[in-house]
């Protein structure tokens, strides 16, 4: 048998893919997977470095489709920046972020989009990838959606609410779903019905101020249901697939489950928060820490979202992520209309996910993977580049230690928040390596000073079936 030489060997993991699971070894060479065998396959390679991975998990790296590297809200601008954010995504095991390009007042969507590139641009630690943004404001330009595509942004997101903001219409929504098409795109909408959530704002605020645990009535579940209806029977008459940015109630996935088995290529993403914290956090110390869109709902609401989770009943898991901070949520407890709404999760959404639902719930790894990094690869034009170990893939890669504990302290984290929405939690296992390319980035082994990572063109989406 040839021997091969490699630069490294990760040996005897338990290796994951959306697929399934086994014992084996992985080889890197020059950023890429150059090899992957398992245990029982007679092997004779030569490395420069064979690092012992046994009782140890190997998972692709993370991919997040939902950061929001320093997100303006309102009259909140939050200052992190993409360095502090990706080494903050690197340490939680997401090797690459899908941030948005949210167009200012005046400026346009294209704009927006080359402005965050070059902010990236060899700043971000993360490999780095875009989601254009509409708004009823740029219902003029969609033209410049072939523009972004040159660019590599092929994903363009849509607000069915915060009107004269960042909403965007039905016309405006079934154009771009339209004009998506030939560049093999996908609309990733946030699902508000705009009509319930004023109506509720205009009630709540006839006596005045509107304390910031009623977001709870002023954004109810059947907002989120009702527009996620409404965007699905858009997306059949316009023969267009959608994507739903942060679900959080189990109608909506189901709903949204259901138009998929009839034909319409529909897709449910889910954040950490929705699936593990509850409504009555509101009503204990610092609650306005917890204001996001949509708000947390109902133990009965997030243990059925869980449920789904658990059951493969979802197809990616997305952090949200927002550093803000006390200093901007605390000052807006008297009046939700001047809350920021958002909570910072990068650094959290991969060992949180792994220490609540494989340790603590035994759903399998490999559900878990196709979740954190497979299919929003796909769904972001980035597979099989990442999302996957298997030969030719990006060398993206975490050591998982399921074994010790730790508790989570916002103080400690390296995102540019001064809490977690997930404060004192006890996580079970932990990152022991994370490797960008085949250099390791974080944890056991790694560069002080890591080179920054690559600005990624999406190519078409893959759509899971």
């Amino acid at each position: 048998m040839t021997a091969h030489s490699y630069d490294m060997i990760l040996a005897d993991a338990m290796i994951a893919n959306a697929e399934g699971t086994f014992r084996g070894s992985v080889a890197v060479k020059d950023g890429r997977i150059a090899d992957v065998w398992h245990a029982a396959e007679p092997h004779e390679p030569r490395a420069d470095q064979v690092i012992d991975c046994s009782d140890r998990w190997l998972l692709p790296g993370g991919v997040d489709p939902h950061v929001h590297v320093g997100i303006t809200f309102g009259d909140t601008v939050t200052s992190e920046g993409h360095l502090q954010c990706s080494r903050a995504a690197l340490a939680g095991g997401t090797t690459t972020m899908v941030d948005f390009a949210i167009p200012q007042p005046g400026q346009t969507p294209l704009e927006a989009v080359r402005r965050r590139l070059e902010a990236a641009d060899g700043t971000s630690l993360a490999d780095y990838a875009l989601h254009g943004c509409f708004t009823d404001r740029d219902a003029d330009r969609v033209e410049e959606i072939g523009k972004m595509a040159d660019l590599g942004v092929r994903t363009i997101k849509v607000y069915t609410t915060y009107r004269d903001e960042m909403m965007a219409g039905d016309d405006l929504i079934h154009e771009i779903m339209t004009a998506l098409r030939p560049y093999g795109g996908l609309t990733y909408v946030h699902a508000e019905d705009n009509s319930v959530i004023e109506r509720r704002m205009e009630e709540l605020g006839r006596a005045g101020d509107i304390p910031f645990g009623l977001i709870r009535s002023a954004r109810p579940e059947e907002a989120e249901d009702r527009a996620v209806r409404h965007v699905i029977a858009m997306a059949r008459q316009a023969g267009a697939p959608v994507y739903f940015v942060h679900q959080s109630t189990a109608t909506a996935l189901e709903t949204t489950r259901a138009a998929r088995a009839a034909g319409v290529a529909a897709y449910s993403e889910v954040c950490p928060h929705y699936m593990l914290l509850d409504e009555t956090l509101y009503d204990g110390e610092a609650g306005e820490c917890f204001t996001c869109c949509p708000p947390l709902r109902s133990r009965a609401t997030v243990d059925a979202v869980a449920a789904m989770v658990a059951a493969g009943e979802v197809d990616t898991l997305g952090s949200d992520h927002c550093a803000f901070r006390t200093e901007h949520k605390t000052p807006n407890t008297h009046d939700l209309r001047r809350m920021p709404f958002g909570m910072p999760g990068v650094q959290t959404r991969m060992v949180m996910t792994l220490s609540e639902m494989f340790i603590r719930r035994r759903v399998p790894m490999s559900t878990l993977v196709a979740l954190l990094s497979t299919r929003p690869a796909m769904l972001s034009g980035l597979y099989p580049r990442k999302g996957v170990i298997r030969a030719g893939s990006d060398a993206d890669l975490v050591v998982w230690d399921p074994r010790g504990t730790s508790v989570i302290a916002g103080e400690s984290l390296l995102q540019d928040s001064d809490y977690s929405p997930f404060e004192g939690w006890t996580v079970h296992g932990s990152i022991h390596t994370v490797y960008r390319g085949g250099v390791a980035v974080y944890g056991d082994g790694a560069q002080a000073a890591p080179g920054p990572g690559s600005l990624l063109g999406s190519a078409p989406v893959t759509l899971p079936s």
